[in-house]
């Protein structure tokens, strides 16, 4: 297993503050990491853990010994037919999918640890963040390949929200509600 740290990049399908279960049925954390093409130095950090994945006996083994398995998939967001439709989104990006078993540690700008309060608040899809990751060979149901776990976020910036809507506590003021002590008032 091999690890990296992405610079800047942009979360879609951000399930942080709560698992959402996959096709298989089991709950995980999870979300779309997209890498800007212009991003060598993310784009580096990938191809050495593809290398780093490659000289790792224990991962050429998982694949059964055919390192050729263990190679970078960097989707890409101009012609990848899951999202070309969204050019606001993915042109002249890439993307990958990362998911883990357990809530990824997550941090603010300044490295302080979020609580989950925080996270269901300030992780979305749409904000832009620093992503860490592991990288690991994986032969499941016949299929052998590169995964990514993620492991940790630190949030760098707001970004527009991606698709839904979001509400929030927030969104709920006080002021409109005149003094609830007088029950009459209310019907």
């Amino acid at each position: 297993m091999a690890k990296l740290t992405t610079g800047v990049v942009r979360l879609s399908y951000a399930n942080i503050a709560q698992p959402r279960k996959n096709d298989d049925g089991k709950a995980k954390y999870s979300s779309q990491i997209i890498i800007d093409k212009t991003d060598k130095k993310t784009i580096k950090a990938f191809e050495r853990a593809i290398e780093e994945l490659k000289a790792d006996p224990k991962a050429v083994a998982k694949v059964e010994g055919k390192a050729a398995y263990l190679k970078l998939n960097l989707r890409d967001g101009d012609t990848d037919e899951a999202v070309v439709d969204q050019p606001e989104t993915y042109a002249g990006k890439y993307f990958i999918n990362a998911n883990s078993d357990k809530q990824p540690i997550v941090f603010n700008r300044e490295k302080i640890k979020m609580d989950d309060f925080d996270i269901e608040e300030e992780i979305y899809s749409g904000v832009y963040a620093q992503v860490a990751l592991s990288v690991f060979a994986y032969n499941f149901n016949g299929k052998k390949g590169v995964g990514f776990g993620l492991n940790g976020i630190r949030k760098v910036k707001d970004g527009e929200r991606l698709g839904g809507v979001h509400v929030s506590a927030n969104d709920f003021g006080d002021d409109d509600l005149g003094d609830l002590d007088d029950d009459d008032d209310l019907i």
